[in-house]
Protein backbone atom coordinates (compact mmCIF):
# COMPACT_ATOMS: atom_id res chain seq x y z
CA UNK A 1 0.00 0.00 0.00
CA UNK A 2 1.18 3.50 -0.75
CA UNK A 3 -0.40 6.85 -1.25
CA UNK A 4 0.75 10.24 -2.26
CA UNK A 5 -1.03 13.42 -1.23
CA UNK A 6 0.03 17.01 -1.84
CA UNK A 7 3.63 17.34 -0.73
CA UNK A 8 4.15 13.56 -0.39
CA UNK A 9 5.82 11.01 -2.59
CA UNK A 10 4.25 7.75 -3.62
CA UNK A 11 6.00 4.43 -3.13
CA UNK A 12 6.56 2.94 -6.58
CA UNK A 13 4.62 -0.22 -7.28
CA UNK A 14 6.82 -3.23 -8.10
CA UNK A 15 7.05 -3.97 -11.78
CA UNK A 16 5.06 -6.96 -12.93
CA UNK A 17 7.13 -10.01 -13.95
CA UNK A 18 6.39 -11.09 -17.50
CA UNK A 19 6.54 -14.86 -18.02
CA UNK A 20 6.85 -16.21 -21.58
CA UNK A 21 5.51 -19.79 -21.71
CA UNK A 22 5.85 -20.12 -25.48
CA UNK A 23 8.50 -22.31 -27.19
CA UNK A 24 9.69 -22.67 -30.75
CA UNK A 25 10.35 -26.43 -30.34
CA UNK A 26 7.10 -28.44 -30.67
CA UNK A 27 8.93 -31.54 -29.41
CA UNK A 28 9.51 -29.91 -26.10
CA UNK A 29 5.86 -30.35 -25.30
CA UNK A 30 6.26 -34.14 -25.66
CA UNK A 31 9.11 -34.53 -23.17
CA UNK A 32 8.35 -36.05 -19.78
CA UNK A 33 7.64 -33.53 -17.06
CA UNK A 34 10.75 -34.54 -15.12
CA UNK A 35 13.10 -33.66 -17.98
CA UNK A 36 11.80 -30.14 -18.50
CA UNK A 37 12.79 -27.14 -16.48
CA UNK A 38 10.71 -26.77 -13.37
CA UNK A 39 7.61 -24.71 -14.14
CA UNK A 40 7.67 -21.20 -12.79
CA UNK A 41 5.29 -20.64 -9.89
CA UNK A 42 2.36 -18.32 -10.60
CA UNK A 43 3.44 -14.71 -10.35
CA UNK A 44 1.45 -12.41 -8.04
CA UNK A 45 -0.58 -9.74 -9.75
CA UNK A 46 0.93 -6.26 -9.51
CA UNK A 47 -0.65 -4.00 -6.89
CA UNK A 48 -3.73 -2.16 -8.13
CA UNK A 49 -3.42 1.59 -8.28
CA UNK A 50 -6.02 4.33 -8.24
CA UNK A 51 -4.91 7.81 -9.26
CA UNK A 52 -6.70 10.81 -7.77
CA UNK A 53 -6.17 14.47 -8.67
CA UNK A 54 -7.41 17.24 -6.42
CA UNK A 55 -6.95 21.04 -6.54
CA UNK A 56 -4.95 22.41 -3.58
CA UNK A 57 -7.62 24.94 -2.61
CA UNK A 58 -9.87 22.12 -1.48
CA UNK A 59 -7.53 19.16 -0.86
CA UNK A 60 -4.90 21.05 1.12
CA UNK A 61 -7.00 23.91 2.47
CA UNK A 62 -5.72 23.22 5.99
CA UNK A 63 -2.98 20.98 7.35
CA UNK A 64 -5.47 19.20 9.60
CA UNK A 65 -7.77 18.55 6.64
CA UNK A 66 -4.85 17.20 4.63
CA UNK A 67 -3.96 14.79 7.43
CA UNK A 68 -7.58 13.67 7.77
CA UNK A 69 -7.85 12.88 4.06
CA UNK A 70 -4.55 11.02 4.21
CA UNK A 71 -5.79 8.94 7.13
CA UNK A 72 -9.08 8.11 5.46
CA UNK A 73 -7.40 7.05 2.21
CA UNK A 74 -4.97 4.82 4.06
CA UNK A 75 -7.88 3.24 5.91
CA UNK A 76 -9.58 2.60 2.55
CA UNK A 77 -6.44 0.97 1.20
CA UNK A 78 -6.47 -1.55 4.06
CA UNK A 79 -9.87 -2.82 2.90
CA UNK A 80 -8.39 -3.82 -0.47
CA UNK A 81 -5.41 -6.14 -0.84
CA UNK A 82 -2.46 -4.65 -2.73
CA UNK A 83 -4.16 -1.33 -3.44
CA UNK A 84 -2.21 1.90 -3.81
CA UNK A 85 -4.14 5.17 -3.97
CA UNK A 86 -1.99 7.92 -5.45
CA UNK A 87 -3.31 11.42 -4.80
CA UNK A 88 -1.71 14.33 -6.62
CA UNK A 89 -2.22 18.04 -6.24
CA UNK A 90 -3.00 19.92 -9.45
CA UNK A 91 -4.82 23.18 -10.23
CA UNK A 92 -8.24 22.75 -11.77
CA UNK A 93 -7.92 25.12 -14.70
CA UNK A 94 -5.17 26.83 -16.68
CA UNK A 95 -2.33 25.52 -18.90
CA UNK A 96 -1.15 22.97 -16.31
CA UNK A 97 -4.56 22.28 -14.88
CA UNK A 98 -6.61 19.12 -14.53
CA UNK A 99 -9.06 19.99 -17.30
CA UNK A 100 -6.33 20.71 -19.85
CA UNK A 101 -4.55 17.46 -18.99
CA UNK A 102 -7.77 15.51 -19.43
CA UNK A 103 -8.44 17.07 -22.81
CA UNK A 104 -4.95 16.49 -24.15
CA UNK A 105 -3.77 13.35 -22.40
CA UNK A 106 -6.62 10.88 -22.44
CA UNK A 107 -5.69 9.51 -25.85
CA UNK A 108 -1.96 10.34 -25.74
CA UNK A 109 -0.94 9.11 -22.27
CA UNK A 110 -3.89 7.32 -20.66
CA UNK A 111 -1.69 5.48 -18.14
CA UNK A 112 -0.86 8.68 -16.25
CA UNK A 113 -4.34 10.15 -16.36
CA UNK A 114 -6.43 10.28 -13.18
CA UNK A 115 -9.24 7.88 -12.40
CA UNK A 116 -10.95 10.27 -10.00
CA UNK A 117 -10.82 14.05 -9.65
CA UNK A 118 -12.24 16.74 -7.38
CA UNK A 119 -13.88 19.38 -9.56
CA UNK A 120 -16.00 22.48 -9.09
CA UNK A 121 -19.66 22.26 -10.00
CA UNK A 122 -19.32 25.13 -12.45
CA UNK A 123 -16.80 23.16 -14.53
CA UNK A 124 -18.72 19.91 -14.10
CA UNK A 125 -21.90 21.49 -15.49
CA UNK A 126 -20.11 23.08 -18.46
CA UNK A 127 -21.48 21.38 -21.64
CA UNK A 128 -18.07 21.81 -23.28
CA UNK A 129 -16.43 19.66 -20.60
CA UNK A 130 -19.16 17.05 -20.16
CA UNK A 131 -17.38 14.41 -22.23
CA UNK A 132 -14.49 14.36 -19.74
CA UNK A 133 -16.60 12.82 -16.96
CA UNK A 134 -18.29 9.45 -16.64
CA UNK A 135 -21.98 9.30 -15.62
CA UNK A 136 -22.33 7.90 -12.09
CA UNK A 137 -25.91 6.65 -12.32
CA UNK A 138 -24.87 2.99 -12.38
CA UNK A 139 -21.99 3.43 -9.92
CA UNK A 140 -23.55 5.17 -6.92
CA UNK A 141 -26.94 5.01 -5.29
CA UNK A 142 -29.05 7.89 -6.72
CA UNK A 143 -30.78 8.08 -3.34
CA UNK A 144 -27.76 10.07 -2.12
CA UNK A 145 -29.18 13.14 -3.87
CA UNK A 146 -31.81 13.33 -1.14
CA UNK A 147 -29.05 14.25 1.31
CA UNK A 148 -27.46 16.88 -0.95
CA UNK A 149 -28.40 20.58 -0.94
CA UNK A 150 -30.33 21.75 -4.04
CA UNK A 151 -27.63 24.10 -5.35
CA UNK A 152 -25.11 21.25 -5.27
CA UNK A 153 -27.49 18.87 -7.04
CA UNK A 154 -28.09 21.44 -9.78
CA UNK A 155 -24.37 21.57 -10.52
CA UNK A 156 -23.80 17.82 -10.85
CA UNK A 157 -26.93 16.70 -12.73
CA UNK A 158 -27.21 17.35 -16.46
CA UNK A 159 -29.93 16.03 -18.77
CA UNK A 160 -31.11 13.78 -15.97
CA UNK A 161 -27.70 12.15 -15.51
CA UNK A 162 -25.44 12.35 -12.45
CA UNK A 163 -21.87 13.41 -13.25
CA UNK A 164 -20.46 14.18 -9.81
CA UNK A 165 -20.81 13.33 -6.12
CA UNK A 166 -20.89 16.62 -4.10
CA UNK A 167 -18.83 16.71 -0.93
CA UNK A 168 -18.11 20.39 -0.11
CA UNK A 169 -19.60 23.84 -0.58
CA UNK A 170 -17.72 27.14 -0.66
CA UNK A 171 -18.65 30.79 -0.99
CA UNK A 172 -21.77 30.95 1.24
CA UNK A 173 -22.38 34.62 2.13
CA UNK A 174 -24.32 36.18 5.01
CA UNK A 175 -23.98 38.80 7.73
CA UNK A 176 -22.58 38.46 11.21
CA UNK A 177 -24.27 40.93 13.55
CA UNK A 178 -24.24 42.05 17.15
CA UNK A 179 -26.82 39.95 19.05
CA UNK A 180 -28.60 43.17 20.15
CA UNK A 181 -29.74 43.65 16.55
CA UNK A 182 -31.48 40.30 16.41
CA UNK A 183 -34.98 41.19 17.55
CA UNK A 184 -36.94 38.45 15.87
CA UNK A 185 -39.24 39.56 13.06
CA UNK A 186 -38.12 43.17 13.43
CA UNK A 187 -34.83 42.54 11.60
CA UNK A 188 -35.30 44.03 8.11
CA UNK A 189 -34.38 41.90 5.14
CA UNK A 190 -34.76 44.68 2.57
CA UNK A 191 -31.67 46.73 1.89
CA UNK A 192 -33.40 50.13 1.99
CA UNK A 193 -34.70 49.55 5.51
CA UNK A 194 -31.53 47.90 6.73
CA UNK A 195 -28.98 50.45 5.55
CA UNK A 196 -31.17 53.46 6.45
CA UNK A 197 -31.23 52.43 10.11
CA UNK A 198 -28.18 53.80 11.93
CA UNK A 199 -28.24 50.70 14.14
CA UNK A 200 -27.61 48.57 11.07
CA UNK A 201 -24.32 49.98 9.79
CA UNK A 202 -22.26 47.42 7.94
CA UNK A 203 -18.71 46.80 6.82
CA UNK A 204 -17.56 44.81 3.80
CA UNK A 205 -14.33 44.78 1.77
CA UNK A 206 -15.81 46.66 -1.18
CA UNK A 207 -12.47 47.17 -2.95
CA UNK A 208 -12.12 43.45 -3.62
CA UNK A 209 -13.65 40.37 -5.23
CA UNK A 210 -16.05 40.28 -2.27
CA UNK A 211 -17.42 43.67 -3.32
CA UNK A 212 -17.87 42.33 -6.85
CA UNK A 213 -19.75 39.30 -5.52
CA UNK A 214 -22.00 41.57 -3.46
CA UNK A 215 -22.74 43.53 -6.63
CA UNK A 216 -23.43 40.33 -8.59
CA UNK A 217 -25.95 39.13 -6.00
CA UNK A 218 -27.73 42.50 -6.04
CA UNK A 219 -27.74 42.62 -9.83
CA UNK A 220 -29.31 39.16 -10.05
CA UNK A 221 -31.84 40.07 -7.34
CA UNK A 222 -33.25 42.96 -9.40
CA UNK A 223 -33.63 40.63 -12.39
CA UNK A 224 -30.36 41.20 -14.22
CA UNK A 225 -29.16 38.62 -16.77
CA UNK A 226 -25.60 37.49 -17.44
CA UNK A 227 -26.03 36.64 -21.14
CA UNK A 228 -27.56 38.56 -24.03
CA UNK A 229 -30.03 37.32 -26.64
CA UNK A 230 -27.15 35.78 -28.60
CA UNK A 231 -26.08 33.74 -25.58
CA UNK A 232 -22.92 35.78 -25.02
CA UNK A 233 -21.76 36.98 -21.56
CA UNK A 234 -23.18 40.46 -21.01
CA UNK A 235 -24.72 42.86 -18.48
CA UNK A 236 -27.89 44.92 -18.76
CA UNK A 237 -27.24 48.62 -18.05
CA UNK A 238 -30.75 49.39 -16.78
CA UNK A 239 -30.78 46.52 -14.30
CA UNK A 240 -27.25 47.29 -13.15
CA UNK A 241 -28.12 50.97 -12.60
CA UNK A 242 -31.09 49.86 -10.49
CA UNK A 243 -28.87 47.65 -8.35
CA UNK A 244 -26.18 50.31 -7.96
CA UNK A 245 -28.75 52.92 -6.92
CA UNK A 246 -29.75 50.79 -3.94
CA UNK A 247 -26.19 49.80 -3.05
CA UNK A 248 -25.26 53.47 -2.95
CA UNK A 249 -27.95 54.40 -0.41
CA UNK A 250 -26.60 55.76 2.89
CA UNK A 251 -22.96 55.18 2.04
CA UNK A 252 -22.02 56.60 5.44
CA UNK A 253 -23.60 53.51 7.04
CA UNK A 254 -21.13 51.33 5.16
CA UNK A 255 -18.39 52.92 7.29
CA UNK A 256 -14.89 52.16 5.94
CA UNK A 257 -16.06 49.56 3.39
CA UNK A 258 -14.71 51.40 0.35
CA UNK A 259 -11.19 51.40 1.84
CA UNK A 260 -11.07 47.70 2.72
CA UNK A 261 -9.53 45.17 0.35
CA UNK A 262 -9.80 41.86 2.23
CA UNK A 263 -12.13 40.03 4.56
CA UNK A 264 -9.34 39.94 7.10
CA UNK A 265 -9.19 43.76 7.17
CA UNK A 266 -12.97 43.97 7.53
CA UNK A 267 -12.92 41.31 10.27
CA UNK A 268 -10.35 43.24 12.31
CA UNK A 269 -12.43 46.39 11.95
CA UNK A 270 -15.58 44.58 13.07
CA UNK A 271 -13.82 42.86 15.97
CA UNK A 272 -12.91 46.27 17.36
CA UNK A 273 -16.63 46.98 17.75
CA UNK A 274 -16.65 49.67 15.06
CA UNK A 275 -19.51 48.14 13.07
CA UNK A 276 -22.83 46.56 13.98
CA UNK A 277 -22.66 44.00 11.18
CA UNK A 278 -20.22 42.59 8.66
CA UNK A 279 -20.62 40.94 5.26
CA UNK A 280 -19.10 37.48 5.60
CA UNK A 281 -18.22 34.31 3.72
CA UNK A 282 -18.52 31.00 5.54
CA UNK A 283 -15.09 29.82 4.35
CA UNK A 284 -13.41 32.75 6.13
CA UNK A 285 -15.55 32.54 9.26
CA UNK A 286 -14.86 28.83 9.74
CA UNK A 287 -11.12 29.54 9.62
CA UNK A 288 -11.31 31.90 12.60
CA UNK A 289 -10.69 30.60 16.14
CA UNK A 290 -13.83 30.42 18.25
CA UNK A 291 -14.30 30.45 22.00
CA UNK A 292 -16.81 28.01 23.52
CA UNK A 293 -19.96 29.66 24.82
CA UNK A 294 -20.83 28.78 28.41
CA UNK A 295 -24.25 27.30 29.10
CA UNK A 296 -26.82 30.07 29.44
CA UNK A 297 -24.44 32.74 28.11
CA UNK A 298 -25.29 34.98 25.17
CA UNK A 299 -23.07 34.45 22.09
CA UNK A 300 -21.06 37.49 21.06
CA UNK A 301 -22.27 37.26 17.46
CA UNK A 302 -25.37 36.20 15.55
CA UNK A 303 -26.04 35.53 11.90
CA UNK A 304 -28.56 36.72 9.33
CA UNK A 305 -28.98 36.74 5.53
CA UNK A 306 -27.78 39.76 3.54
CA UNK A 307 -30.73 42.11 2.91
CA UNK A 308 -31.63 42.66 -0.75
CA UNK A 309 -33.94 44.81 -2.89
CA UNK A 310 -37.18 43.02 -1.92
CA UNK A 311 -35.98 40.16 0.29
CA UNK A 312 -32.76 38.54 1.45
CA UNK A 313 -30.15 38.08 -1.27
CA UNK A 314 -29.70 34.54 -2.55
CA UNK A 315 -26.26 33.18 -1.55
CA UNK A 316 -24.18 32.03 -4.52
CA UNK A 317 -22.12 28.94 -3.74
CA UNK A 318 -19.58 26.71 -5.47
CA UNK A 319 -19.94 22.96 -5.14
CA UNK A 320 -16.94 20.64 -5.01
CA UNK A 321 -17.70 17.16 -6.27
CA UNK A 322 -15.90 13.90 -6.96
CA UNK A 323 -16.00 12.96 -10.64
CA UNK A 324 -14.83 9.76 -12.30
CA UNK A 325 -12.73 10.20 -15.45
CA UNK A 326 -11.44 6.72 -16.28
CA UNK A 327 -13.15 4.75 -19.04
CA UNK A 328 -12.05 1.41 -17.54
CA UNK A 329 -15.07 -0.17 -15.87
CA UNK A 330 -13.13 -1.99 -13.13
CA UNK A 331 -11.36 1.22 -12.17
CA UNK A 332 -14.65 3.10 -12.27
CA UNK A 333 -16.06 0.66 -9.73
CA UNK A 334 -13.00 1.06 -7.47
CA UNK A 335 -13.16 4.86 -7.74
CA UNK A 336 -16.86 4.78 -6.85
CA UNK A 337 -16.03 2.70 -3.77
CA UNK A 338 -13.50 5.30 -2.66
CA UNK A 339 -16.00 8.12 -3.18
CA UNK A 340 -18.63 6.30 -1.13
CA UNK A 341 -16.08 5.76 1.64
CA UNK A 342 -14.89 9.38 1.77
CA UNK A 343 -18.45 10.71 1.77
CA UNK A 344 -19.78 8.54 4.56
CA UNK A 345 -21.41 10.95 6.98
CA UNK A 346 -18.83 10.39 9.72
CA UNK A 347 -15.84 10.65 7.37
CA UNK A 348 -17.17 13.73 5.61
CA UNK A 349 -18.03 15.40 8.92
CA UNK A 350 -14.50 14.86 10.24
CA UNK A 351 -12.83 16.04 7.05
CA UNK A 352 -15.11 19.10 6.73
CA UNK A 353 -14.48 20.14 10.33
CA UNK A 354 -10.71 19.86 9.97
CA UNK A 355 -10.72 21.51 6.53
CA UNK A 356 -12.90 24.40 7.77
CA UNK A 357 -15.37 24.04 4.94
CA UNK A 358 -19.12 23.44 4.71
CA UNK A 359 -20.15 19.92 3.65
CA UNK A 360 -22.52 19.52 0.71
CA UNK A 361 -24.51 16.88 2.61
CA UNK A 362 -27.25 17.76 5.09
CA UNK A 363 -26.40 14.86 7.39
CA UNK A 364 -22.82 16.11 7.81
CA UNK A 365 -23.99 19.69 8.48
CA UNK A 366 -26.47 18.40 11.06
CA UNK A 367 -23.69 16.47 12.79
CA UNK A 368 -21.52 19.59 12.95
CA UNK A 369 -24.44 21.63 14.33
CA UNK A 370 -24.48 19.49 17.47
CA UNK A 371 -21.43 21.34 18.79
CA UNK A 372 -21.61 24.58 16.81
CA UNK A 373 -24.96 26.40 16.37
CA UNK A 374 -23.55 28.28 13.37
CA UNK A 375 -24.18 25.18 11.26
CA UNK A 376 -27.91 25.34 12.02
CA UNK A 377 -27.98 28.78 10.43
CA UNK A 378 -25.77 27.60 7.56
CA UNK A 379 -28.15 24.70 6.92
CA UNK A 380 -31.01 27.10 6.19
CA UNK A 381 -28.87 29.29 3.95
CA UNK A 382 -27.50 26.32 2.01
CA UNK A 383 -31.06 25.13 1.47
CA UNK A 384 -31.94 28.35 -0.39
CA UNK A 385 -28.59 29.04 -2.06
CA UNK A 386 -27.93 28.91 -5.81
CA UNK A 387 -24.88 27.83 -7.77
CA UNK A 388 -22.30 30.47 -8.65
CA UNK A 389 -23.26 31.28 -12.27
CA UNK A 390 -19.93 32.64 -13.55
CA UNK A 391 -16.23 32.10 -13.00
CA UNK A 392 -14.54 34.19 -10.33
CA UNK A 393 -12.12 35.28 -13.05
CA UNK A 394 -14.94 36.45 -15.32
CA UNK A 395 -14.72 39.86 -16.97
CA UNK A 396 -18.31 40.44 -15.88
CA UNK A 397 -17.24 40.16 -12.25
CA UNK A 398 -14.40 42.62 -12.89
CA UNK A 399 -16.89 45.14 -14.27
CA UNK A 400 -19.34 44.63 -11.41
CA UNK A 401 -16.61 45.07 -8.81
CA UNK A 402 -15.44 48.32 -10.34
CA UNK A 403 -19.03 49.60 -10.55
CA UNK A 404 -19.70 48.85 -6.86
CA UNK A 405 -16.48 50.60 -5.84
CA UNK A 406 -17.32 53.68 -7.91
CA UNK A 407 -20.86 54.03 -6.58
CA UNK A 408 -19.47 53.95 -3.01
CA UNK A 409 -16.60 56.36 -3.60
CA UNK A 410 -17.76 58.89 -6.22
CA UNK A 411 -20.75 61.13 -6.84
CA UNK A 412 -21.22 59.90 -10.38
CA UNK A 413 -24.67 58.75 -11.48
CA UNK A 414 -25.38 55.03 -11.07
CA UNK A 415 -26.73 55.07 -14.64
CA UNK A 416 -23.43 56.41 -16.01
CA UNK A 417 -21.41 53.96 -13.95
CA UNK A 418 -23.60 51.11 -15.20
CA UNK A 419 -23.17 52.10 -18.86
CA UNK A 420 -19.39 52.19 -18.47
CA UNK A 421 -19.39 48.83 -16.65
CA UNK A 422 -21.34 47.21 -19.50
CA UNK A 423 -18.89 48.59 -22.08
CA UNK A 424 -15.93 47.36 -20.01
CA UNK A 425 -17.45 43.88 -19.77
CA UNK A 426 -17.85 43.73 -23.56
CA UNK A 427 -14.24 44.59 -24.37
Amino acid sequence: MASRLPGGAATPSPAATVVDDSTTDPAATLLPQATTEQAQPPQPAPPATLRVWIPPEIGARTEAGFREMTSQIRAFETTHDDLSVIVEQKPLEGPGGIINYLRAGRTVAPSVMPDLIAVSGRVLSDPNAQDLFMPLDDLVDPAILGDIYPAAVSQVVSDGRLYGYPFATSGLTHLIVRPSLMTGDDVPLTWTQFISDTNHNMVLPADSREGALFGLQFYLAVGGALVNDAGQPDLQPGMLAQALTQIGLRRDNLLQSSQLKTLDEAWQYHQLGLSQSMWMQADFLLSQPTEPVAAGATPDQAYMPVPGPDEALVPLTTTWAWAITTTDQSRQALAAELVSYLTRSENLTNWSSRSQVLPAQRSAVEALAVENPYFRFADGELQRSAGMPISETSRLLDALGDAVFQVLTTDRSPAVIAEEAVLAARQ
